[in-house]
């Protein structure tokens, strides 16, 4: 149990108190909550347009590669290595993308926390359950303090 309890502080632990150790805000009752950051991203139409450019680059390189291969100017472990300088720049423009958007969600999280005296906020999502039971779920009321929808973002587009 105690190996579970820190798995979940290093996947994701959002804190509500994160200064100091503060008494329970319920009265001597802890109050746990839960989110679940992916809908937020996926709803994020910034992150969308990233998501393609990601894929449209990678299908340009790709051919442009194997043009070059066919054409004998560049090898098979070149080509492997161009992929990797690739790969690692987007995933260095993916995570910088995230943490502005975490940034965005700790903001809502943390006020929501002061609005309902929430303890605690755990990271949940329905691919990898790390809240059996016990917590209620505020993933639609960080999406209205972002977008001021619980649907996420209206067409015109971009978080507050």
């Amino acid at each position: 149990m105690m190996k579970r309890v820190l798995l979940l502080l290093a996947l994701g632990l959002l804190g509500c108190n994160e200064s100091t150790p503060a008494p329970s805000s319920s009265g001597g009752k802890i109050i746990i909550a839960k989110l679940d950051t992916l809908p937020i991203l996926q709803k994020d139409p910034e992150y969308e347009k990233l998501s393609q450019k990601y894929m449209v680059d990678n299908i340009k390189q790709s051919q442009e590669m194997q043009k070059q291969i066919q054409a004998g100017t560049l090898t098979q472990q070149e080509a492997m290595k161009q992929q990797a300088k690739f790969n690692e720049r987007w995933m260095k423009e993916t995570n910088d993308f995230i943490q502005t958007r975490h940034t965005k969600m700790r903001d809502a999280v943390k006020s929501l926390c002061e609005e309902k005296k929430i303890d605690m906020v755990l990271i949940d999502s329905k691919a990898y359950h790390t809240i059996a039971w016990g917590a209620f779920d505020i993933t639609q009321d960080v999406l209205m303090k972002i977008y001021g929808s619980p649907n996420g973002p209206s067409t015109e587009g971009t978080p507050k």
